[in-house]
């Protein structure tokens, strides 16, 4: 009796050591899965394999085995997220499953019991309190969290099944005592774990797809405003170049105040322009008209001796492209003022200046298709000054912006920030002047996409759970209706032989997997279907890409290349052609007088005669071998090798412009200035960007001895 005593005390502690043990290695199992898919991106399924092996431990080893594992589970997650709340989950699960488990309630049900009753409510209320999400967001996370418990509990449930007897010191309650009641609930297990599964791989792989796709999106407009913001203010610092130069080479004040006047009106953005001498002194400013006003309110003008665009200038002899600011004297609105100096045998004798209309980059932002249901544009100067904004926005032009990031559940391939009550997704790009290029994307496609997938995946969870309920019931049937009635006969009181047939057994065999084929089909034609789906979809993205590429190589209007490509493909042309020697010749060639038309005749008409200009060009140059592109509004280039005559084609191409443009059955008389520099001994100099600046200026020549011009430069 002593020696009984002694030991049971010594077996309660070997038992609980042993516990203790079994509960250390599922722990160190699910603490290292736990840790390892933090890091993983596929983490965000909340560490599912770390839950069931704590499940696991609980199923095989016990209470104690379980808050083991559940406390070493919960350090690899705190480790990573300096965070106990998901210990205090955890824990609390394990403890509600077990001693709902103890009064016969079913484990999944026991499970889905404690995330209605408190896992869910808990994990809503405190959420908010560690980070700033949005309510339908948070739902989602809600859902996720409750879908993947049952998930996790029904892998450990399977799995108890697998692992050894030896390893079980808890006897696990079978969910019911006849062998229909298993098997049902056993293949009732396998289809709801397969159908979370599928589903959760399958949603994770549409989210990826679509957040992909709003990654190269946003990241293709970033770049197209990043090319279009450079390209429109280097098209103004040419102009103001081209007026220094072209000023400079006149001895007339009043010619250079005229040139100034037609630089002015021919590039409307810029709002003014003006004339300083080398103290500061404003000399003259266009529109002539505006400038007379200025000088009636304030009979003297202040210097601009303080302002940048005037010190860079007189201090470096070179060029200058301002900040954001606001004007003063000719206007308050915001501009960039662009400046050139003035010089006279080397000596600075004042600048000449155009301030840039900062709204007109609206027109711009235009171009890039941006989509206003989920997408917005900020652009900023190279002091961080918000120099355009989409109207949604409600930032204040010139204030300063700078994105703050936030803690990003949604995306790791894009930053996100808060602005206007709202979360977004951004790229950003920086443009050769220092401008940074926002594009913004709301998240609502990536919450839209799990709210879809969420519904379909209840949805099927239902039909499929009720289909194979009624038919798992009818498989358990068929499987234990033999063995029922033998039972039954068995039970009779009789010598009379027993009437069951070992046909019928094997005609059981068969039916089961009669039916078990059955259901291989369902899945495999859902696969089918999805699959279908997906190459559908891989379809609509194939042509959406397509379009893409045609959009950045082609101007819209004309079909014609648009500049970049121009300019990509000419160069290229360029220097091979400097490489074999063959002579080449670059066009720049301007409508005259456009904006008569589209005053007159309206921007539709004016539209139309764009569109024929493109359809000539193509007929007249590219049946030569030729490459023709718009290089904005009413501005045309071609490149052309090997043309003996150059003056008789651009001539032939302006006699056939003359009547060919035709809207409503009305001929619209068009002319058009050229400019050509074309290259027939100098091989081994210059460069296309040289080209280009000649062949402008040549096209300026034209335009000023009056228009409807063809001016030719040979190198």
């Amino acid at each position: 009796m002593i020696r009984a005593t002694n030991l049971m005390p010594n077996t309660s502690i070997n038992h609980h050591l042993t516990n203790f043990s079994w509960g250390l290695g599922y722990g160190a199992v699910a603490g290292i899965t736990n840790y390892f898919l933090a890091f993983e991106i596929y983490g965000s399924v909340t560490l599912l394999f770390g839950q069931m092996f704590v499940f696991l431990a609980l199923f095989t080893r016990g209470l104690f085995a379980a808050l083991v594992a559940a406390l070493m589970a919960s350090a690899a997650v705190y480790l990573y997220t300096d965070n106990i709340f998901f210990f205090v989950t955890l824990v609390s699960e394990v403890v509600a499953v077990y001693f709902l488990f103890r009064r016969n309630v079913p484990i999944l049900l026991a499970d889905l019991i404690y995330w209605v009753m408190f896992g869910l409510p808990a994990s809503y209320l405190y959420l908010p309190t560690i980070i700033d999400i949005p309510t339908n967001f948070l739902i989602l996370i809600l859902a996720k969290l409750i879908l993947n418990g049952l998930l996790y509990t029904a892998l450990a449930i399977l799995l108890f099944q697998l692992v050894p007897r030896s390893w079980r010191t808890v006897p696990m309650r079978p969910v019911s005592d006849s062998l229909t009641g298993r098997i049902f609930y056993l293949s009732f297990l396998c289809i709801i774990i397969s159908s979370l599964s599928f589903s959760f791989l399958y949603t994770v792989r549409s989210a990826q797809q679509v957040e992909q796709q709003i990654v190269s999106d946003i990241a293709a407009k970033a770049n197209s405003l990043r090319e279009v913001t450079e390209d429109f203010v280097s098209d103004y610092v040419v102009a103001v170049r081209n007026l220094r130069d072209s000023m400079q080479s006149l001895s007339s004040y009043d010619e250079q105040l005229e040139l100034m006047e037609l630089t002015q009106r021919n590039y409307p953005s810029f709002v003014s322009m003006l004339r300083a001498d080398a103290d500061g002194r404003i000399l003259h400013g266009v529109p002539s008209q505006h400038f007379g006003e200025v000088l009636s309110q304030y009979p003297t003008l202040p210097d601009v001796d303080d302002r940048n665009y005037f010190r860079v200038p007189k201090e470096t002899l070179t060029g200058f492209v301002s900040s954001a600011f606001r004007g003063r004297g000719f206007g308050t609105q915001p501009i960039i003022a662009i400046s050139e100096p003035l010089l006279a045998n080397g000596e600075f004798t004042g600048i000449v200046e155009g301030s840039l209309d900062v709204p007109e980059l609206t027109r711009l932002v235009r171009r890039t298709d941006i989509d206003p249901r989920y997408q917005s544009v900020v652009v900023t100067d190279d002091d961080n000054q918000v120099i355009f904004a989409s109207e949604e926005l409600d930032l204040v032009t010139l204030a300063n912006f700078t994105p703050r990031n936030l803690l990003n559940l949604y995306t790791q391939n894009l930053p996100l920030t808060r602005l206007e009550g709202r979360d977004l997704l951004y790229t950003e790009r920086l443009n050769s002047f220092g401008w940074n290029i926002y594009v913004f994307s709301s998240p609502d496609e990536l919450t839209e996409l799990f709210t879809e997938n969420l519904v379909i995946l209840v949805i099927f969870l239902i039909l499929i759970a009720g289909l194979f309920a009624l038919v798992t019931r009818r498989f358990a049937g068929e499987i234990t209706r033999p063995l029922e009635s033998l039972a039954e006969q068995l039970n009779q009181d009789t010598n009379m032989p027993l009437d069951i047939e070992q046909s019928e057994m094997s005609q059981e065999v068969r039916t089961i997997a009669d039916s078990l084929i059955s259901a291989r089909k369902l899945m495999v034609n859902f696969n089918r279907q999805l699959q279908s789906q997906v190459q559908e979809k891989t379809a609509d993205l194939e042509i959406l890409n397509a379009k893409l590429q045609k959009l950045a190589r082609e101007d819209g209007l004309t079909e014609l290349l648009n500049r970049r490509t121009f300019d990509d493909l000419a160069e290229q042309r360029f220097h091979e052609a400097m490489a074999t020697r063959k002579h080449v010749a670059l066009i720049l060639m301007d409508i005259d007088h456009f904006k008569r038309i589209n005053d007159t005749m309206g921007h539709p008409v004016g539209d139309e005669c764009i569109r024929s200009v493109g359809v000539l060009l193509k007929d007249h140059f590219e049946r030569i071998g030729g490459l023709a592109g718009r290089y904005g509004g009413e501005e045309f280039a071609v490149f052309v090798s090997e043309v003996d005559d150059l003056r008789k084609l651009a001539e032939s191409f302006q006699d056939a412009l003359a009547t060919y443009c035709q809207v409503n059955g009305q001929v619209i008389p068009l002319s058009m200035s050229m400019g050509i520099i074309e290259v027939r001994h100098n091989f081994s100099g210059g460069s296309f960007r040289r080209l280009v600046a000649q062949a402008d200026k040549l096209l300026y020549q034209s335009k000023d001895s009056g228009r409807n011009r063809v001016s030719i430069e040979t190198l």
